[in-house]
Protein backbone atom coordinates (compact mmCIF):
# COMPACT_ATOMS: atom_id res chain seq x y z
CA UNK A 1 0.00 0.00 0.00
CA UNK A 2 1.44 3.40 -0.96
CA UNK A 3 1.55 6.20 1.55
CA UNK A 4 -0.08 8.42 -1.02
CA UNK A 5 -3.18 6.24 -0.78
CA UNK A 6 -3.03 6.14 3.02
CA UNK A 7 -2.65 9.87 3.44
CA UNK A 8 -5.35 10.69 0.89
CA UNK A 9 -7.77 8.58 2.92
CA UNK A 10 -6.61 9.83 6.30
CA UNK A 11 -6.23 13.54 5.63
CA UNK A 12 -7.72 14.11 2.18
CA UNK A 13 -4.29 15.26 1.06
CA UNK A 14 -2.73 14.05 -2.20
CA UNK A 15 0.77 13.59 -0.85
CA UNK A 16 3.24 11.12 -2.27
CA UNK A 17 5.55 9.89 0.48
CA UNK A 18 8.28 7.35 -0.26
CA UNK A 19 8.16 3.94 1.35
CA UNK A 20 10.96 1.70 2.56
CA UNK A 21 12.06 4.01 5.38
CA UNK A 22 11.72 1.36 8.05
CA UNK A 23 13.84 1.49 11.20
CA UNK A 24 13.49 -2.03 12.60
CA UNK A 25 14.28 -2.38 16.29
CA UNK A 26 16.31 -5.45 17.20
CA UNK A 27 17.35 -6.18 20.77
CA UNK A 28 20.88 -7.54 21.09
CA UNK A 29 23.42 -8.17 23.81
CA UNK A 30 26.35 -5.81 24.18
CA UNK A 31 29.49 -7.01 22.45
CA UNK A 32 32.74 -5.52 23.71
CA UNK A 33 36.30 -6.83 23.67
CA UNK A 34 38.14 -5.28 26.59
CA UNK A 35 41.52 -5.69 28.20
CA UNK A 36 42.10 -8.93 30.15
CA UNK A 37 42.05 -6.98 33.41
CA UNK A 38 38.66 -5.46 32.59
CA UNK A 39 37.15 -8.68 31.29
CA UNK A 40 38.06 -10.45 34.52
CA UNK A 41 36.11 -7.94 36.61
CA UNK A 42 32.51 -7.32 37.64
CA UNK A 43 32.00 -4.26 35.46
CA UNK A 44 32.60 -6.28 32.33
CA UNK A 45 30.11 -8.85 33.62
CA UNK A 46 27.63 -6.05 34.31
CA UNK A 47 28.18 -4.68 30.81
CA UNK A 48 27.49 -8.03 29.17
CA UNK A 49 24.11 -8.13 30.92
CA UNK A 50 23.02 -4.96 29.08
CA UNK A 51 20.66 -5.60 26.17
CA UNK A 52 20.72 -2.99 23.41
CA UNK A 53 17.12 -2.12 22.64
CA UNK A 54 17.69 -0.09 19.49
CA UNK A 55 16.65 3.08 21.33
CA UNK A 56 19.97 4.96 21.59
CA UNK A 57 18.84 7.08 24.55
CA UNK A 58 17.97 3.98 26.55
CA UNK A 59 21.08 2.14 25.43
CA UNK A 60 23.67 4.77 26.34
CA UNK A 61 22.06 5.24 29.77
CA UNK A 62 22.05 1.49 30.45
CA UNK A 63 25.67 1.13 29.36
CA UNK A 64 26.70 4.02 31.60
CA UNK A 65 24.75 2.69 34.58
CA UNK A 66 26.40 -0.72 34.24
CA UNK A 67 29.74 0.92 35.10
CA UNK A 68 28.70 2.70 38.31
CA UNK A 69 31.33 1.96 40.93
CA UNK A 70 34.22 1.44 38.49
CA UNK A 71 37.44 2.98 39.82
CA UNK A 72 40.51 4.09 37.92
CA UNK A 73 43.72 2.02 38.11
CA UNK A 74 44.80 -1.30 36.64
CA UNK A 75 44.58 -0.48 32.94
CA UNK A 76 46.99 -1.70 30.30
CA UNK A 77 48.96 0.83 28.27
CA UNK A 78 48.41 0.41 24.53
CA UNK A 79 51.81 1.94 23.93
CA UNK A 80 54.04 -0.21 26.13
CA UNK A 81 51.72 -3.08 27.04
CA UNK A 82 52.59 -2.48 30.69
CA UNK A 83 49.88 -2.55 33.36
CA UNK A 84 49.55 0.71 35.25
CA UNK A 85 47.65 1.58 38.38
CA UNK A 86 46.68 4.87 39.89
CA UNK A 87 45.56 8.25 38.72
CA UNK A 88 43.58 8.42 35.47
CA UNK A 89 44.36 4.92 34.17
CA UNK A 90 41.12 3.29 33.02
CA UNK A 91 39.59 0.79 30.62
CA UNK A 92 37.99 3.74 28.87
CA UNK A 93 41.35 5.40 28.32
CA UNK A 94 42.75 2.16 26.94
CA UNK A 95 39.84 2.04 24.47
CA UNK A 96 40.39 5.71 23.59
CA UNK A 97 44.15 5.35 23.17
CA UNK A 98 45.24 7.80 25.88
CA UNK A 99 45.40 7.66 29.66
CA UNK A 100 44.43 11.04 31.07
CA UNK A 101 41.46 12.84 32.63
CA UNK A 102 38.72 10.53 31.46
CA UNK A 103 35.18 11.88 31.91
CA UNK A 104 34.78 12.58 28.17
CA UNK A 105 36.53 9.31 27.29
CA UNK A 106 33.96 7.52 29.43
CA UNK A 107 31.05 9.25 27.66
CA UNK A 108 32.61 8.47 24.28
CA UNK A 109 33.15 4.84 25.30
CA UNK A 110 29.51 4.51 26.41
CA UNK A 111 28.33 5.87 23.06
CA UNK A 112 30.56 3.48 21.14
CA UNK A 113 29.50 0.43 23.13
CA UNK A 114 25.85 1.48 22.65
CA UNK A 115 26.56 1.49 18.88
CA UNK A 116 26.00 5.23 18.56
CA UNK A 117 27.81 6.81 15.62
CA UNK A 118 30.45 9.50 16.07
CA UNK A 119 28.20 11.56 13.80
CA UNK A 120 25.81 11.68 16.77
CA UNK A 121 28.22 11.82 19.73
CA UNK A 122 31.78 12.76 18.81
CA UNK A 123 34.65 10.73 20.19
CA UNK A 124 36.44 13.24 22.39
CA UNK A 125 38.66 13.48 25.44
CA UNK A 126 38.78 17.28 25.71
CA UNK A 127 35.42 18.55 26.98
CA UNK A 128 35.59 21.96 25.22
CA UNK A 129 35.83 20.09 21.91
CA UNK A 130 32.67 18.16 22.69
CA UNK A 131 30.68 21.19 23.79
CA UNK A 132 31.88 23.16 20.76
CA UNK A 133 30.79 20.30 18.46
CA UNK A 134 27.22 20.29 19.81
CA UNK A 135 26.99 24.08 19.95
CA UNK A 136 28.02 24.41 16.31
CA UNK A 137 25.13 22.12 15.35
CA UNK A 138 22.53 23.96 17.43
CA UNK A 139 22.20 21.05 19.88
CA UNK A 140 23.44 22.76 23.07
CA UNK A 141 21.20 24.43 25.64
CA UNK A 142 22.81 26.65 28.25
CA UNK A 143 22.15 26.26 31.96
CA UNK A 144 20.18 29.48 31.84
CA UNK A 145 17.97 28.20 29.01
CA UNK A 146 17.34 24.91 30.80
CA UNK A 147 16.53 26.68 34.06
CA UNK A 148 14.11 28.95 32.16
CA UNK A 149 12.28 25.92 30.79
CA UNK A 150 13.34 26.45 27.18
CA UNK A 151 14.63 22.87 27.04
CA UNK A 152 13.77 19.88 29.22
CA UNK A 153 16.68 17.45 29.64
CA UNK A 154 16.07 13.90 28.46
CA UNK A 155 17.75 10.57 29.26
CA UNK A 156 20.74 10.16 26.96
CA UNK A 157 21.53 13.86 26.75
CA UNK A 158 25.07 14.94 27.64
CA UNK A 159 25.64 17.52 30.36
CA UNK A 160 28.76 19.68 30.46
CA UNK A 161 30.07 21.34 33.60
CA UNK A 162 32.72 23.85 34.60
CA UNK A 163 34.61 23.87 37.88
CA UNK A 164 37.13 26.50 38.89
CA UNK A 165 40.22 24.38 38.35
CA UNK A 166 41.05 26.02 35.00
CA UNK A 167 39.81 28.67 32.60
CA UNK A 168 38.31 26.28 30.04
CA UNK A 169 34.66 26.89 29.11
CA UNK A 170 33.96 23.35 30.35
CA UNK A 171 36.07 20.72 32.08
CA UNK A 172 33.68 17.88 32.89
CA UNK A 173 30.88 15.93 31.20
CA UNK A 174 28.35 13.22 32.06
CA UNK A 175 25.31 11.37 30.73
CA UNK A 176 21.80 12.48 31.74
CA UNK A 177 19.83 9.60 33.25
CA UNK A 178 16.62 11.40 34.22
CA UNK A 179 15.04 14.77 34.80
CA UNK A 180 12.37 15.29 37.43
CA UNK A 181 11.16 18.16 39.56
CA UNK A 182 13.74 20.60 38.26
CA UNK A 183 16.58 18.21 39.06
CA UNK A 184 18.93 16.50 36.59
CA UNK A 185 20.20 12.99 37.41
CA UNK A 186 23.42 11.81 35.79
CA UNK A 187 26.09 9.14 35.45
CA UNK A 188 29.61 10.55 35.24
CA UNK A 189 33.12 9.21 34.93
CA UNK A 190 36.08 10.53 36.91
CA UNK A 191 33.95 11.89 39.75
CA UNK A 192 34.16 11.69 43.51
CA UNK A 193 32.37 12.87 46.59
CA UNK A 194 33.42 16.54 46.36
CA UNK A 195 30.88 19.29 45.83
CA UNK A 196 31.48 19.54 42.11
CA UNK A 197 32.28 15.84 41.84
CA UNK A 198 34.98 16.22 39.20
CA UNK A 199 38.24 14.27 38.91
CA UNK A 200 37.35 11.85 41.67
CA UNK A 201 38.52 8.66 40.02
CA UNK A 202 35.32 6.64 39.68
CA UNK A 203 32.05 6.24 37.80
CA UNK A 204 29.15 7.40 39.93
CA UNK A 205 25.65 8.85 39.86
CA UNK A 206 25.02 12.51 40.67
CA UNK A 207 22.13 14.97 40.67
CA UNK A 208 21.86 18.74 40.36
CA UNK A 209 19.10 21.35 40.44
CA UNK A 210 18.84 23.11 37.08
CA UNK A 211 19.77 26.33 38.89
CA UNK A 212 23.25 24.98 39.71
CA UNK A 213 25.74 27.21 37.91
CA UNK A 214 28.30 24.38 37.88
CA UNK A 215 26.27 23.26 34.85
CA UNK A 216 27.37 24.87 31.58
CA UNK A 217 25.04 23.24 29.06
CA UNK A 218 22.83 20.27 28.29
CA UNK A 219 23.42 18.86 24.81
CA UNK A 220 20.80 16.88 22.90
CA UNK A 221 22.49 14.46 20.46
CA UNK A 222 20.68 13.94 17.16
CA UNK A 223 19.65 10.41 18.06
CA UNK A 224 17.06 10.40 15.30
CA UNK A 225 19.85 9.64 12.82
CA UNK A 226 21.06 6.55 14.71
CA UNK A 227 20.88 3.38 12.72
CA UNK A 228 18.37 4.72 10.24
CA UNK A 229 18.18 3.48 6.68
CA UNK A 230 16.56 6.65 5.42
CA UNK A 231 18.34 7.99 2.37
CA UNK A 232 18.89 11.70 1.94
CA UNK A 233 16.57 11.71 -1.08
CA UNK A 234 13.81 9.85 0.76
CA UNK A 235 14.06 12.14 3.76
CA UNK A 236 13.87 15.16 1.45
CA UNK A 237 10.69 13.74 -0.08
CA UNK A 238 9.11 13.25 3.33
CA UNK A 239 10.19 16.74 4.35
CA UNK A 240 8.49 18.18 1.29
CA UNK A 241 5.37 16.11 1.99
CA UNK A 242 5.08 17.73 5.40
CA UNK A 243 5.54 21.19 3.94
CA UNK A 244 2.87 20.47 1.34
CA UNK A 245 0.49 19.18 4.01
CA UNK A 246 0.96 22.27 6.15
CA UNK A 247 0.88 24.64 3.21
CA UNK A 248 4.15 26.21 4.33
CA UNK A 249 7.44 27.03 2.66
CA UNK A 250 10.78 28.51 3.58
CA UNK A 251 10.62 31.86 5.29
CA UNK A 252 7.06 31.83 6.64
CA UNK A 253 7.29 34.51 9.35
CA UNK A 254 4.33 35.63 11.44
CA UNK A 255 4.02 38.22 14.19
CA UNK A 256 5.64 35.91 16.72
CA UNK A 257 6.56 32.65 15.03
CA UNK A 258 8.45 30.99 12.20
CA UNK A 259 6.70 28.17 10.31
CA UNK A 260 9.16 25.49 9.22
CA UNK A 261 6.81 22.81 7.94
CA UNK A 262 6.83 21.03 11.31
CA UNK A 263 4.73 23.13 13.60
CA UNK A 264 5.61 26.71 14.40
CA UNK A 265 8.86 27.58 16.11
CA UNK A 266 8.31 30.51 18.43
CA UNK A 267 10.39 32.81 20.58
CA UNK A 268 13.73 31.42 21.69
CA UNK A 269 13.38 28.43 19.35
CA UNK A 270 13.20 30.77 16.36
CA UNK A 271 16.17 32.65 17.75
CA UNK A 272 18.17 29.39 17.93
CA UNK A 273 17.40 28.78 14.27
CA UNK A 274 18.65 32.25 13.40
CA UNK A 275 21.79 31.60 15.45
CA UNK A 276 22.48 28.56 13.27
CA UNK A 277 22.08 30.66 10.14
CA UNK A 278 24.28 33.41 11.58
CA UNK A 279 27.04 30.88 12.35
CA UNK A 280 26.92 29.70 8.73
CA UNK A 281 26.76 33.16 7.11
CA UNK A 282 27.41 35.98 9.60
CA UNK A 283 27.94 38.57 6.85
CA UNK A 284 24.34 38.13 5.67
CA UNK A 285 22.76 39.41 8.86
CA UNK A 286 21.36 42.96 8.92
CA UNK A 287 22.55 44.96 11.91
CA UNK A 288 18.96 45.42 13.10
CA UNK A 289 18.33 41.67 13.30
CA UNK A 290 21.63 41.16 15.10
CA UNK A 291 20.67 43.83 17.62
CA UNK A 292 17.35 42.12 18.29
CA UNK A 293 18.98 38.70 18.57
CA UNK A 294 21.44 39.95 21.15
CA UNK A 295 19.22 42.43 22.98
CA UNK A 296 15.56 41.43 22.73
CA UNK A 297 13.69 39.11 25.09
CA UNK A 298 12.87 36.31 22.67
CA UNK A 299 10.49 34.65 25.09
CA UNK A 300 8.06 37.43 24.19
CA UNK A 301 9.64 38.84 21.03
CA UNK A 302 7.24 40.11 18.35
CA UNK A 303 9.16 41.48 15.34
CA UNK A 304 8.01 44.55 13.49
CA UNK A 305 6.92 44.23 9.87
CA UNK A 306 10.32 45.48 8.72
CA UNK A 307 12.08 42.94 10.93
CA UNK A 308 9.79 40.14 9.75
CA UNK A 309 10.75 40.96 6.17
CA UNK A 310 14.44 40.84 7.06
CA UNK A 311 14.06 37.53 8.91
CA UNK A 312 12.06 36.10 5.99
CA UNK A 313 14.91 36.99 3.63
CA UNK A 314 17.40 35.28 5.95
CA UNK A 315 15.26 32.15 6.08
CA UNK A 316 15.03 32.08 2.31
CA UNK A 317 18.76 32.50 1.83
CA UNK A 318 20.86 29.40 0.98
CA UNK A 319 22.13 29.20 4.58
CA UNK A 320 18.59 29.67 5.88
CA UNK A 321 17.13 26.95 3.69
CA UNK A 322 19.88 24.53 4.70
CA UNK A 323 19.37 25.28 8.40
CA UNK A 324 15.62 24.68 8.10
CA UNK A 325 16.13 21.45 6.18
CA UNK A 326 18.58 20.18 8.79
CA UNK A 327 16.16 21.07 11.58
CA UNK A 328 13.27 19.32 9.85
CA UNK A 329 15.41 16.28 9.09
CA UNK A 330 16.38 15.95 12.75
CA UNK A 331 12.75 16.10 13.80
CA UNK A 332 11.60 13.67 11.12
CA UNK A 333 14.30 11.18 12.09
CA UNK A 334 13.20 11.55 15.70
CA UNK A 335 9.62 10.76 14.70
CA UNK A 336 10.64 7.80 12.55
CA UNK A 337 12.65 6.45 15.48
CA UNK A 338 9.79 7.28 17.84
CA UNK A 339 7.54 5.08 15.72
CA UNK A 340 9.66 2.13 16.83
CA UNK A 341 8.93 2.86 20.48
CA UNK A 342 5.23 2.77 19.53
CA UNK A 343 5.77 -0.77 18.19
CA UNK A 344 5.38 0.28 14.55
CA UNK A 345 7.83 -1.82 12.56
CA UNK A 346 6.13 -1.60 9.19
CA UNK A 347 8.06 0.89 6.98
CA UNK A 348 4.90 2.42 5.54
CA UNK A 349 3.46 2.64 9.03
CA UNK A 350 6.53 4.46 10.32
CA UNK A 351 6.31 7.02 7.53
CA UNK A 352 2.59 7.51 8.12
CA UNK A 353 3.26 7.92 11.85
CA UNK A 354 5.94 10.56 11.19
CA UNK A 355 3.60 12.49 8.91
CA UNK A 356 0.66 12.37 11.32
CA UNK A 357 2.98 13.21 14.22
CA UNK A 358 4.03 16.37 12.42
CA UNK A 359 0.47 17.38 11.63
CA UNK A 360 -1.36 16.53 14.83
CA UNK A 361 1.10 15.89 17.66
CA UNK A 362 1.90 12.84 19.74
CA UNK A 363 -1.16 12.90 22.01
CA UNK A 364 -3.61 12.82 19.13
CA UNK A 365 -1.76 10.10 17.21
CA UNK A 366 -1.51 8.02 20.38
CA UNK A 367 -5.30 8.10 20.58
CA UNK A 368 -5.43 6.58 17.13
CA UNK A 369 -2.83 3.93 17.97
CA UNK A 370 -4.66 3.00 21.18
CA UNK A 371 -7.58 1.74 19.10
CA UNK A 372 -5.44 -0.80 17.24
CA UNK A 373 -5.62 -4.37 18.44
CA UNK A 374 -2.64 -6.38 17.30
CA UNK A 375 0.14 -5.33 14.95
CA UNK A 376 0.50 -1.65 14.13
CA UNK A 377 0.96 -1.28 10.39
CA UNK A 378 0.01 1.27 7.77
CA UNK A 379 -3.17 -0.74 7.15
CA UNK A 380 -4.23 -0.93 10.80
CA UNK A 381 -3.42 2.74 11.37
CA UNK A 382 -5.56 3.56 8.34
CA UNK A 383 -8.41 1.49 9.79
CA UNK A 384 -8.11 3.29 13.13
CA UNK A 385 -8.34 6.61 11.33
CA UNK A 386 -11.86 5.62 10.30
CA UNK A 387 -13.04 5.71 13.92
CA UNK A 388 -14.02 8.64 16.11
CA UNK A 389 -10.38 9.50 16.69
CA UNK A 390 -10.04 10.15 12.98
CA UNK A 391 -12.67 12.89 13.18
CA UNK A 392 -10.57 14.71 15.76
CA UNK A 393 -7.35 14.09 13.84
CA UNK A 394 -8.98 15.26 10.66
CA UNK A 395 -10.11 18.43 12.38
CA UNK A 396 -6.61 19.14 13.69
CA UNK A 397 -5.12 18.48 10.25
CA UNK A 398 -7.59 20.86 8.63
CA UNK A 399 -6.72 23.53 11.15
CA UNK A 400 -3.04 23.09 10.36
CA UNK A 401 -3.37 23.14 6.60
Amino acid sequence: MSLKRIVSIALALAIAVPVGMGLPMRASAVEYEGTPIYESGKYYRALTQVVLTGDPRTDIVNVALSQVGYQEGGARSQISGEVYGGLNFTEYGDWYGAQDMWCAMFVSWCADVAQISTDVIPKHAYTPDGLRWFTKRGLAWSQEQVAAGEYEPRPGDLIYFRSGRNENPTNHVGVVVAYEGGRIYTVEGNVGSSVDGSNGGMVDTKSYPVTNTYIVAVCAPDYGSCGTSVSADALADLRQAVRTAEGSDYGQVGTGAVALGIGRWQGSQARSLLETIRAADPAAFPAEVLADMDGADWASYIPSQERRDQIRDLLRSPAGRLAQDELMDRQLRDYLAEAQTKQIHDPDGQCLYALLRCLAGETVVDRVLAQIQGERTAQTIQAALGTSAYAYLGYVAQELV
